[in-house]
């Protein structure tokens, strides 16, 4: 059974901090993991608390070991590239800050102007992550 090594009182300490204060769940629930590895429980009990694969457990041991409390935070994933620059997103925005109740027609414009293309959805993604527009923000 994997286990982590004895903490000394300053990792006990940080790992609670990071347990009660961190902003993430996951780097909570991470350094609760610990803590209770270090007062005997098992991987496979952790596992069962935490509803993760006792893999996962091992693999929070490991990088513990290995990085300290930086093994802690998530990493970072690679995900699809942006269809659009941040400058060609931009100008999305003024399009349609020149005429707001015309989201489709400034996705079509955008569409045209750089000649890529892309679903209603990339637009409705676009504006919720600046915090703009509602549930149906581009027309389907």
């Amino acid at each position: 059974m994997k286990a982590i090594h004895p903490l000394s009182p300053n990792e006990q300490q940080t790992l609670e901090e990071a347990y009660r204060h961190h902003p993430s769940h996951r780097v909570r629930q991470r350094a609760w993991g610990l803590l209770l590895s270090h007062r005997g429980y098992l991987a496979i009990r952790l596992s069962e608390l935490f509803e993760v694969r006792q893999e996962t457990v091992s693999a929070w041991f490991e990088s513990w070991e290995r990085l300290g409390v930086v093994g802690l935070l998530d990493q970072p994933r690679s995900g699809r590239p942006a269809i659009f620059s941040a400058q060609e997103q931009e100008q999305f925005l003024q399009y349609l800050a020149e005429n707001p109740h015309q989201t489709k027609a400034a996705a079509a414009r955008l569409q045209a102007e750089t000649g890529k293309s892309a679903s209603p959805f990339a637009f409705t993604r676009l504006l919720k992550k600046r915090g703009i527009g509602g549930s149906a923000a581009v027309s389907r």
